[in-house]
């Protein structure tokens, strides 16, 4: 028996989706109202500012996209996407081939579960304009929330061929490449995401779940040593260790993990599973 492991098709890294950027006037305007659609202001505030932006009657075509698309930034960061789909609807009637709006709303299908309709507003994006990386690497990550992992690898490439430091896009192509069961191509893309942040734990934790997968479980301790350093509560790489002391019989250091993970995470479903099991299999051992 084996311990969950998580992270090795890990697909909730950061977006580097662009942000609105409105005309200067605009800008202006939004910024007053505190309607700006990006952090540093607090998303409820947003939502008021731009609510009252838009009933103040100043704002009309383009320009009130701009401020309905802001507002579906702000209701997506508070968690309340069916409004925040309202106002990406919105905004993209008004303003159909803005870029960034198409993005945000294909994000946000995304985190809802509904990947056919993310792909559609991927697919938009990159036949409006082929070079958008983010559109690339969006539609990479759809496909591979679908186990699509060809497609995956496909759209991660051309993001990569755009932009070779898109540290996301190689970690999470080495991931497709883990899954396949390429684990020579992971590794190189997990190196060589290593070598564009050598700060980033993502890639340390990746690269162990290569190692566990393959049984080279020390070095996979190793890799989940590293990413904990960098990252004291990175709870998949915390998980991890565990599940690879658990796997090497090593009760006490698994269950340490375990619980490292259950105190800043106390609804942790995974940790919680794998310390049942290293509390059954501690029971069993000393009957």
């Amino acid at each position: 028996m084996r311990g969950v492991l998580r992270g090795a098709l890990t697909v909730a890294v950061m977006l580097s989706a662009a942000v609105l950027a409105p005309r200067p006037a605009l800008a202006q305007l939004s910024n007053a109202w505190n309607c700006t659609g990006k952090p540093g202001i607090a998303w409820r505030t947003q939502i008021g500012g731009c609510t009252d932006a838009i009933k103040s009657g100043k704002y009309a075509g383009k320009d009130l996209a701009a401020v309905l698309h802001n507002r579906g930034v702000a209701y997506r960061g508070v968690g309340n996407l069916d409004r925040a789909f309202k106002d990406y609807d919105e905004a993209i009637k008004l303003d159909p081939t803005n870029v960034t709006f198409l993005l945000h709303r294909g994000i946000a299908y995304g985190a809802s579960g509904n990947a056919d309709r993310a792909l559609a507003d991927f697919d938009q994006i990159i036949k409006l304009d082929p070079k958008q990386v983010d559109a690339w690497y969006s539609r990479g990550l759809t496909y591979s929330n679908k186990a699509d992992w060809g497609r995956a690898i496909q759209n991660y490439d051309e993001a990569i061929k755009l932009d070779p430091n898109y540290i996301q896009a190689v970690s999470n192509r080495g991931n497709a490449y883990l899954a396949k069961r390429q684990f020579d191509r992971a590794a190189q893309d997990y190196d060589r995401a290593m070598q564009i942040d050598p700060n980033d734990p993502i890639p340390h934790n990746n690269r162990g779940n290569a190692y566990y997968q393959t049984d080279q479980v020390d070095r996979a301790i190793a890799e989940f040593d590293m990413a904990i350093k960098l990252e004291p509560n990175y709870a998949d790489a915390l998980n991890n260790r565990g599940a690879a002391y658990f796997s090497k019989g090593d009760l006490d250091r698994a269950l340490e993990d375990f619980d490292r993970v259950l105190r800043f995470n106390p609804d942790d479903a995974d940790a919680k599973s794998n310390r049942a099991m290293v509390l059954e299999k501690r029971a069993k051992a000393s009957n």
